[in-house]
C-alpha cells in the first residue's frame, strides 16, 4: 500500500524532531559544567588573548590555546586543547584561516559562544605572482613545498593598529554578552585600550612619515596590512609562507634584488631561527634587524602587550629606514 504525501511529510517531521533531541541531549551529556568562578575566555592566538586579558581585567579568566614560542600557523587540535575549549564560555577566533584547529573545537560546543575576530575586515589576498614565485623556488633541504590556493588570504591583521581597534571593539561586545554583570568595566577598559591604539597609529604615522626608504625585506609575507597602512613595500620575503623553505636558487635571487635596491638590512622574526636571514645578510654585506609579527607569546617576556611589541616593531623600523 502507497504512503501519502502527507503521512511521509509527518513521519519526516517526526524523525527531524528525535534528530534534534538526540543533538540536544548530546550537547547536555558531553559539555562538561562551566566551572564556577570568573568567565573563561579562550582565545586561538596572542593578539586576541592579549586584548581580551587587557578588557578582562580581574572579572574574567583568559586563557590562549598557542603556547609560548608556539607557532599559530602549525597548531594542530589535542585533547588537552578541546578540554579547554570545552570549558569556556567564549571562544575567540582570528578566522582568516589562522586557527581552523579551534574552530573545529568550538563548532561541536553546543554551548560555548563562538565569535570571529575579523569578520568586518576586507581581508588582503596574497597575490597570484608572488605565490607562483614562492612555489616554484620553494623547495628547501626537506626536498618539498607547501600547496597553497593563488588566492589564500594573508591573515594578518591585527598588524595594523586601525583593524586592531575593529577587533578590539568587537571582543569587549562578546565578552559583555556572557558576563553582561562586567558590562561597564569592560567597555570602560575598551575605550581606553581604543585610545591607545589610535595614539599607536598616530605614532607610526608621524615617524614614518619622512623616511628615507619605503621597501623591506622580511622573513615572511606577515606585514601587508602594516606596510599598506603606513605606505610601506614589501620588496621581498625570505618565506612567503611559514614553513616553505627558500631553495638556494631562490636565495640568490633575492640576494640579487637587495644587491640591485642598495639594501644592507634583512628582517628576521623573534621566535624563529634566523639562519637563511644571516646567510643573505652576509652575502650583502649588511646585518640582521627584526619585526615582531606578534602572533604568539614570548618565552622571555609573556606579560609583553601588543602595544608594547608594536612600538617596538616601529622604533626598529624608523631606525633602519632613516639610515643613509
Amino acid at each position: 500500500m502507497s504512503m501519502s504525501a502527507s503521512s511521509s511529510s509527518r513521519i519526516l517531521e517526526l524523525l527531524l524532531i528525535f534528530l534534534t533531541l538526540v543533538v540536544a541531549a548530546g550537547c547536555r551529556r558531553e559539555k562538561p559544567a562551566h566551572p564556577s568562578g570568573p568567565p573563561r575566555v579562550v582565545t586561538s592566538l596572542f593578539p586576541l588573548y592579549d586584548f581580551a586579558r587587557t578588557l578582562g581585567g580581574t572579572n574574567f579568566e583568559v586563557v590562549c590555546l598557542t603556547p609560548p614560542g608556539g607557532d599559530p600557523h602549525a597548531m594542530d587540535a589535542s585533547p588537552r586543547a578541546a578540554k579547554t575549549v570545552a570549558s569556556a564560555q567564549l571562544v575567540l577566533l582570528l578566522g582568516l584561516g589562522m586557527d581552523g584547529w579551534v574552530e573545529k573545537l568550538a563548532v561541536s560546543e553546543c554551548q560555548t559562544r563562538v565569535s570571529v575576530a575579523s569578520l568586518s575586515i576586507a581581508p588582503r589576498r596574497v597575490g597570484k605572482a608572488t605565490l607562483a614565485e614562492s612555489t616554484e623556488h620553494a623547495h628547501g633541504s626537506h626536498g618539498h613545498s607547501h600547496k597553497h590556493d593563488e588566492n589564500e588570504v594573508d591573515p594578518h591583521v591585527w598588524l595594523d593598529p586601525v583593524f586592531a581597534q575593529q577587533i578590539v571593539q568587537r571582543i569587549a561586545g562578546e565578552m559583555a554578552e556572557i558576563a553582561p554583570q562586567h558590562r561597564e568595566a569592560v567597555f570602560s577598559r575598551r575605550d581606553a585600550l581604543v585610545g591607545e591604539l589610535q595614539k599607536l597609529d598616530q605614532e607610526f604615522t608621524s615617524k614614518l612619515a619622512g623616511v628615507k626608504r619605503r621597501e623591506l625585506v622580511t622573513f615572511h609575507g606577515a606585514f601587508a596590512y602594516l606596510f599598506a597602512r603606513y605606505k610601506l613595500e614589501t620588496a621581498g620575503v625570505i618565506e612567503l609562507f611559514p614553513g616553505d623553505e627558500p631553495s638556494a636558487a631562490y636565495l640568490r635571487q633575492l640576494v640579487d634584488l637587495m644587491r640591485r635596491l642598495k639594501m644592507k638590512v634583512i628582517f628576521a622574526e623573534p621566535q624563529l631561527p634566523d639562519r637563511p636571514a644571516q646567510v643573505i645578510a652576509k652575502e650583502i654585506g649588511g646585518r640582521v634587524e627584526r619585526l615582531d609579527p606578534c602572533e604568539t607569546i614570548l618565552p622571555e617576556a609573556p606579560q609583553a602587550t601588543y602595544l608594547e611589541r608594536q612600538r617596538l616593531n616601529l622604533e626598529t623600523l624608523r631606525r633602519v629606514l632613516t639610515e643613509p
